[in-house]
């Protein structure tokens, strides 16, 4: 089976040290664009700071002094204008028509340049109404996911878009000093993708839009990460050192289901052990015919919806088991997700299951070369983590992963890796028993 084709894309970098990469798509109707910039929430110093500063990037710069000006000046050039703030960078969306490209370069370069950094007031409402799902009336998190990586981050890895009672603390002043410090020049790289015809015409466009922005002053300066966590998953970690697994549960009164993830934490992008985390997380769930959703789903009927997923950091790979139930059906859940990687341990998978997984692999990498927006996303994902931005090449390292090596690391996902069981529900006394001896075992 063929991998993917080579994207064969244009990577410079402009004068004051920002970084472009330009990938054709001559099949395409429209281009995306995605400016990443490589400062989040990670690297603030109140909480929610980044996130805001994204909001109020929308709020108009001098040329278009409101939200409705500078949407106005996106939509009537046929181009959609958002953004996301994440733990390690902050990323400017754009899909527009070719023919708008020059005239939406010179928008977004406007936007993050010459931005009046107006109506924080105003934010801070629709941040709190944004997040107030995530809060209980006395104002505790509960977000079930949110508590897992708080647990295992430290103050790293504190809600993206704030808390209630920081959101009152940040100033503008707080949000001048974090655009002045990261909104520079080494710190972005802008991905294009889409009918490129002139490449040396696009080079001039986006120097011209983006040459005014001010190269870095100084090194980035991240929150550290909980070192509880982080000397257990070194290649010569001690047995004995590992953090025992670990159970927050989050009473929430009224909740009609249980929410629960499951968290193991893991070594970086840059081992092998995250190739092979991405092939256990496939076995577990890469389809309704998987494991996690036959078992979960078709055999004990006790979830609607279940799912695993790999989210990173620059120095770990946390790997997700997330589902919702009823309260007392927690502990069954949480028994199953553990006989799931347990199997796995001692009995590997089949030849057939294994094929299947490649197969899907190499797919899932030829469809992303079909859109626009998609493959902006996984480029610029891809080059945040300092890997490469070929799928061929990446879709090849998957597929060098062996069974033994799945069977491995789901052994040592149970035995050697630290893992915390999040819960926010309202489960009764003999059920969260239950659940602390499932965990503590």
């Amino acid at each position: 089976m063929d991998l993917p084709e080579k994207l064969h894309a244009e990577q410079f970098t402009l004068s004051n040290g920002m970084g472009v990469v330009v990938c054709p798509r001559p099949h395409l109707h429209r281009i995306s664009m995605m400016l990443n910039i490589n400062a989040g929430c990670r690297d603030e110093t109140k909480n929610g700071t980044a996130h805001m500063l994204e909001h109020l990037i929308f709020r108009g710069t001098d040329a278009y002094p409101s939200l409705r000006a500078l949407s106005e000046a996106f939509e009537t050039r046929g181009a959609d204008f958002n953004a996301f703030t994440a733990r390690e960078v902050t990323s400017f969306e754009i899909v527009t028509p070719p023919e708008s490209l020059d005239e939406v370069l010179e928008l977004l370069g406007d936007a993050l340049l010459r931005p009046k950094l107006t109506g924080i007031s105003a934010e801070r409402d629709i941040i709190r109404e944004e997040i107030l799902a995530d809060y209980d009336n006395d104002g505790k998190l509960i977000n079930e996911e949110d508590l897992l990586i708080e647990a295992f981050y430290g103050p790293a890895g504190q809600p993206i878009a704030g808390n209630p009672e920081d959101l009152d603390k940040i100033t503008k002043d707080d949000v001048l000093d974090f655009y002045d410090q990261n909104y520079r020049a080494q710190r972005m790289t802008l991905v294009v993708v889409g009918p490129i015809s002139n490449t040396k015409h696009l080079h001039h466009a986006i120097s011209h839009a983006f040459a005014d922005i001010k190269p870095q002053v100084s090194a980035r300066a991240m929150r550290p990460m909980t070192p509880e966590y982080f000397h257990a998953i070194q290649p010569n970690a001690a047995r004995g050192s590992l953090p025992k697994p670990k159970l927050l549960y989050r009473l929430n009164e009224g909740a009609t289901q249980s929410e629960i993830t499951l968290g193991f934490l893991c070594s970086s992008v840059k081992t092998r052990e995250f190739y092979v985390l991405s092939m256990l997380s496939r076995v577990l769930d890469d389809g309704m015919a998987s494991r996690l959703s036959r078992r979960l789903i078709e055999e004990l009927a006790i979830v609607y919806d279940a799912e695993a997923c790999l989210s990173v950091t620059a120095e770990s790979t946390l790997l997700q088991i997330r589902a919702s139930c009823r309260h007392r059906r927690v502990p069954k859940l949480i028994s199953s997700v553990y006989e799931l990687l347990a199997q796995i341990a001692k009995d590997g998978i089949d030849d057939e299951e294994f094929d299947r997984i490649k197969r899907r692999v190499i797919w899932e990498h030829r469809a992303l070369l079909d859109g626009g927006a998609s493959l902006c996303s996984w480029i610029s994902s891809m080059l945040m983590q300092d890997m490469t931005t070929e799928p061929a090449s990446f879709c090849a390292d998957l597929l060098e992963v062996r069974q033994d090596e799945i069977q491995q690391i789901a052994h040592k996902l149970l035995d050697e890796r630290p893992h915390i069981v999040s819960i926010v529900g309202e489960l009764g006394q003999k059920t969260l028993d239950a659940v602390k001896s499932l965990v503590e075992k």
